[in-house]
């Protein structure tokens, strides 16, 4: 029975049975023996890739080290990676304090944000962000025949809506 206003009314039968089974039918699709398995944990995967800033991994990181970094947390990259960073850094004629904090920069290689600062490139992305361009201009500064990637502009335009991203080529 049901008081409403002062009323009491008598719910049919009916409606009480659909009641029971709806909620019978809810409970048992609750379970976790359906054919999909188990929800999935994270030790169910295996990391195969990361990229945090654009060109990092390319970049710095030898051919033969590639995997392990892959595989690798970016909590360790500091320890693991930076001497890599730092000689290909050398090769580049970037040596001392300017090598030394553009590491810092890119190590650990993740996409940091600060939600009190505006986004920009090392700190968030925005997707017209030209990265590549600007990781360019902190490598090589003011040269300007190698701080510039000269790809200005996508070849589709990004979308006012999210997903933002175009749709991908056939």
């Amino acid at each position: 029975m049901i008081e409403r206003q002062g009323k009491t009314h008598r719910r049919p039968a009916a409606q009480a049975i659909v009641l029971a089974l709806g909620a019978l039918l809810f409970v048992a699709a609750c379970g976790d023996d359906d054919a999909t398995g188990p929800l999935p944990t994270p030790d169910m995967f295996e990391q195969m890739d990361r990229f945090g800033l654009p060109a990092i991994n390319t970049v710095f990181i030898p051919s033969a080290m590639k995997q392990d970094y892959n595989e690798s947390v970016p909590a360790n990259d500091r320890a693991n990676f930076r001497d890599e960073v730092l000689a290909t850094l050398a090769a580049f004629g970037v040596v001392g304090d300017a090598a030394e904090g553009l590491a810092d920069a890119v190590l650990p290689d993740i996409q940091p944000i600060n939600t009190a600062m505006p986004t920009a490139f090392l700190n968030g992305r925005k997707p017209s962000d030209d990265v590549i361009t600007a990781e360019l201009m902190l490598i090589f500064g003011g040269n300007a025949a190698l701080n510039d990637d000269h790809v200005d502009a996508n070849d589709v335009a990004f979308l006012a809506t999210f997903p933002y991203l175009a749709p991908p080529h056939p």
